[in-house]
């Protein structure tokens, strides 16, 4: 869908903003602020990886099928474990924060935004996504994502049916988001998981099971 001269012209006026304030995004940002909104919301990973659980079943019986709930997945995931929580980040300075939402929301922001969340995932998730690869392919992780989302826009609006490959690529890619790069996340930050999605700080949690375990509740 294309946009209007008037859609257009707010595009590029956003845009314009964005990079004004994206160093003072960078350096203001706080991983105390980033905690914070993954223990207020300790079970948002959990719709992205039931769509995922979807996608690998489905797959099975329907590739197409398989390929848009591995797509569901995938951009739930990256903007509930990633986008979202980032945003939260950076709303305690006012001057930036409708900015920021506006490109993480808007069609055309994820190429935007996809600048502000490497840095800070390279700053404060050890993760850099500008050079992130999956095991065993030679593709960027971003070029996936947005291979993905090409086939994906394709399938729903003119009815084109995936290949057995592009379901995989899109349950992989999904899986890479939160399986591996948000734990990484979470375990940088001094957080972990529980059943692949319930958010704790319990510290003591690693030491379930063995005979800390039993040296803590008995101090």
């Amino acid at each position: 869908m294309s946009m209007t001269l008037e859609e257009g012209v707010y595009e590029d006026f956003i845009a314009q903003l964005y990079e004004e304030h994206k160093k003072e995004a960078i350096e203001e940002f706080t991983v105390e602020r980033l905690q914070s909104y993954y223990l207020k919301n300790k079970l948002l990973a959990k719709p992205a990886l039931q769509a995922l659980k979807e996608a690998r079943n489905l797959v099975k019986l329907n590739v197409t099928a398989g390929f848009i709930f591995g797509a569901i997945s995938m951009e739930v995931g990256l903007k509930a474990t990633l986008l979202k929580p980032i945003v939260y980040g950076l709303v305690h300075t006012d001057s930036i924060a409708g900015i920021i939402t506006d490109l993480t929301i808007s069609h055309t922001g994820m190429d935007r935004y996809r600048n502000l969340l490497s840095q800070i995932l390279k700053d404060h998730g050890a993760v850099d996504l500008d050079n992130y690869k999956r095991e065993g392919t030679n593709k960027s992780f971003w070029e996936e994502i947005k291979e993905v989302q090409k086939v994906r826009n394709l399938v729903v609006h003119r009815g084109q049916l995936a290949s057995v490959e592009q379901a995989e690529l899109s349950i992989n890619v999904a899986s890479e988001i939160l399986e591996k790069i948000f734990p990484k996340i979470l375990n940088k930050i001094g957080l972990h998981l529980h059943d692949d999605f319930r958010v704790c700080d319990d510290w003591k949690c690693k030491y379930a099971g063995t005979e800390m375990e039993k040296l803590i509740k008995g101090t």
